[in-house]
């Protein structure tokens, strides 16, 4: 069947928001899904930033959980968003590339969704803000009731449509995703500052974890970027207001996680921590505890299957991800995975790597020298100054193997691929990554590291990645 008539069968058979809507048990609560853009793994002033503060959203670390060590499996948005609703790593779902560019690798509508499951469940399904799994498909196809906003304007700027969705359910359970694009750079790759939430780059330092110099430029840009944060927050703080106006906060379930590192050279785009790291905060008032931190490693793909057992729901045999409710509510050890898988494959243009990553190691394997590129900064004049520096390598040809200690060497600065003193750890993660791409029908299993580098593409000129958008 083509992709043409499949998609038609799907239209004529309607999905799980067709026909007379099911019934919710019992004490099923709501579910409120917040994804940030490219927000930092530790941008918020609960995960330590000293230099902004962001009230709402340390409100629900203080009154949940939060994940010091949670994952998504690929660092780019479209890839990571399907992944965080399928419960599947994107070479399993398709989704390996930005769905807008490769408009062939949208989610097809036959893969169940966390919309589609929780439409089951008897709740009444919304999304609102950046719809990236399939954006040229109507997201009725994949679960959800309504829709607020339009594939034109994809940027939650108002809330009260927001807060209408909320107050018009009465009693009746909800399911709510909100996918705000503030931290995400603007169509020219710049970031303004967003109207009452001002940020003095002079008072702000480069934080560690991106691995970047002190520069007035990218200070400048950095401020911008948590002005615009600040304003997400803002946004975040008028929801939470309103469940405690409707006392509906706790029978509320909110997940807060961002799609993938912040849009800056070696985070957003690359496999390292500061790319594939995320916030993951959960709050259930009485379910959850308040103010306590989960160190265990996580993945965003185990976010479908929590928040499934966490409602009595089943878990289909086809998810990846596995189920942490158990440490989240706090009745097991505070531990799920030894290892965390990712991937990249496309963003705009190729990036083919994998990677695992343990307590204490990390291995990436490069199946092509094409480097990871500047993305929608590739016009700054400050990015290429940068990347003429030898420890920001972002457009010259990447190695095949990269090897990384993160107890000494937390920003993966200095590779041990090739060091003789730590062969055994290189050929223990070689095997486990090999093993999960064999369990997991990984196409790239096997394949060769290619020398695809070509010089004149990556050098300044005013051409490079110029079809790149958001």
């Amino acid at each position: 069947m083509s992709r043409r008539l499949a998609l038609l069968a799907v239209a004529a058979l309607g999905c799980a928001c067709g026909g007379a809507p099911p019934a919710a048990a019992p004490g099923t609560p709501n579910v409120l899904l917040i994804t940030a853009d490219d927000l930092g793994w530790y941008d918020l002033s609960s995960y330590g930033n000293r230099d902004v503060v962001t009230p709402n959203l340390d409100r629900l670390a203080a009154e949940g959980v939060r994940f010091s060590r949670a994952f998504v499996p690929a660092s780019s948005c479209s890839s990571s968003r399907a992944a965080l609703t399928t419960g599947q790593y994107p070479h399993t779902n398709g989704v390996t590339g930005l769905a807008h560019r490769h408009v062939s690798r949208m989610l097809s509508p036959f893969h169940r969704t966390l919309a589609d499951e929780l439409a089951r469940a008897g709740l009444r399904t919304a999304i609102a803000g950046k719809w990236h799994v399939a954006p040229f498909l109507p997201t009725s196809w994949y679960g959800y009731h309504e829709r607020m906003g339009g594939l034109l304007d994809p940027w939650i700027r108002d809330t009260e449509p927001v807060l209408d969705f909320v107050r018009r359910q009465g009693d009746r359970p909800w399911h709510l995703e909100l996918n705000f694009m503030q931290t995400h750079r603007d169509d020219d790759g710049a970031f303004s500052f967003a109207t009452g939430f001002p940020v003095d780059p002079a008072t702000i330092s480069i934080p560690a974890y991106l691995a970047l110099p002190d520069w007035p430029e990218i200070r400048e840009d950095l401020a911008r970027y948590y002005s615009q944060m600040l304003a997400m927050d803002a946004m975040v703080g008028a929801i939470l207001d309103l469940l405690d106006e409707l006392a509906i906060a706790e029978r509320t379930l909110i997940v807060f996680v961002s799609d993938n590192g912040p849009p800056y050279p070696g985070a957003k785009m690359t496999l390292y921590d500061r790319g594939i790291g995320t916030p993951l905060l959960f709050r259930w008032p009485g379910r959850v505890p308040s103010g306590e931190v989960r160190d265990a490693l996580v993945s965003t793909i185990d976010v479908m299957p929590t928040v499934l057992e966490a409602l009595g729901r089943p878990i289909s045999s086809d998810l990846e991800g596995r189920s942490f409710w158990g440490l989240l509510s706090g009745s097991a050890p505070d531990v799920h995975r030894d290892v965390v898988f990712a991937e990249m494959t496309d963003h705009v243009h190729p990036i083919p790597t994998r990677a695992v990553r343990g307590e204490r190691w990390k291995y990436v394997r490069n199946y092509s020298d094409i480097p990871i590129g500047l993305d929608q900064i590739h016009d700054r004049a400050w990015a290429h100054r940068l990347c003429e520096r030898v420890d920001q390598p972002w457009i010259r040809p990447r190695v095949a193997e990269e090897l990384y200690d993160l107890a000494s060497d937390p920003h993966e600065q200095r590779n041990l691929a090739g060091e003789t003193d730590h062969s055994a750890q290189l050929s223990r993660l070689r095997a486990r990554l090999d093993d999960h791409m064999r369990e997991t029908a990984d196409p790239l299993r096997g394949g060769p590291f290619a020398r695809d580098y070509d010089p004149g593409r990556y050098a300044p000129p005013e051409t490079w990645y110029a079809d790149s958008v958001p």
